[in-house]
């Protein structure tokens, strides 16, 4: 019964963890940037969400709207790092502490409360947690798939390429600030996706709940990433292992998470142990930068 919960708790929790590590996995692989927005456009999804739900709002439309009020955030941080005068992890620390008030303002109060309220998934969850969990996989792959389709387009090799060498882009006349644009815009809708599906899962929405989950993401992927060159014998992942990676990674942190819980390890000092694991696997990490200087 103890195993059976701890699966279950690692499942709910990745699933939808997962559209936000791949919004990570894009930016830190694809583009190149540690974006710190990343974190305010998770409580921005939910924040959108949760107020106009109770405003009597239709669940479809919130959602719609979270979905775009988290790419606009990310054209706020394209716009910030236009022309490259301002560095991405700044910008991304800019356009966070802009956020944090941002989303103070559009909720109205520090946390909102979704559990008397329909939404998306609460119908399901009303007849079982398996009907509920289902529909909320649902949608989180959903996106996962939508979004490694486009990757996986002439979109995605351009947004490989601006990560690369974008001044080679624009020697050669691609409109690299658009492609910036919008793969910030990609990278953070997808953050918002997570955002939603917890305030539905949790029951509520709350203006320090994205604190220090692009982090983890950055972490959790670069565990699965270690782990799957290791098991394929690459030092470079196609799209299709890059996805898995953030699988891997995601599966592999909430496990890790609720097993020390589980033995009962004072959870003061849970983000510290998990943070000396992750600092194991990033100093063990090849960096995709270093890794092409050095061929």
């Amino acid at each position: 019964m103890m195993l059976a919960s701890l699966i279950s708790a690692i499942f709910t929790q990745s699933l939808t963890f997962l559209p936000l590590a791949l919004g990570i996995s894009i930016s830190y692989s694809l583009l190149r940037a540690t974006d710190m927005t990343l974190d305010g456009s998770f409580v921005l999804g939910a924040a959108v969400f949760a107020r106009l739900v109770t405003l009597g709002i239709s669940p479809v439309i919130a959602g719609l709207c979270a979905l775009i009020a988290g790419s606009l955030a990310g054209v706020m941080v394209s716009f910030i790092q236009r022309g490259g005068r301002v560095d991405p992890l700044l910008a991304g620390v800019l356009a966070t502490f802009i956020l944090t008030s941002g989303n103070l303002a559009l909720m109205g109060r520090p946390n909102i409360n979704l559990l008397t309220q329909h939404t998306l998934v609460s119908t399901a969850f009303a007849q079982s947690n398996l009907a509920g969990w289902s529909l909320v996989a649902l949608y989180s792959l959903s996106f996962c798939l939508i979004s490694c389709l486009l990757v996986r387009s002439r979109f995605g090799l351009m947004l490989r390429a601006l990560g690369d060498n974008p001044a080679l882009l624009k020697r050669l006349g691609t409109p690299v600030e658009t492609y910036r644009l919008l793969g910030f815009a990609l990278t953070n809708s997808l953050a918002a996706v997570s955002g939603i599906l917890t305030a539905q899962t949790v029951g509520y929405a709350d203006v320090g709940m994205g604190f220090g989950m692009t982090l983890t993401g950055i972490g959790a992927i670069i565990l699965g990433q270690q782990i799957l060159r290791a098991m394929l014998k690459r030092t470079t992942l196609r799209v299709a292992a890059e996805f898995s990676a953030c699988v891997i990674g995601v599966l592999l942190y909430f496990f890790a998470m609720n097993g020390l819980l589980r033995c009962d390890i004072n959870p003061v000092y849970l983000k510290m142990i998990l943070g000396i694991i992750l600092i194991i696997f990033l100093r063990s990490a090849v960096n995709p930068n270093q890794k092409r200087a050095q061929s």
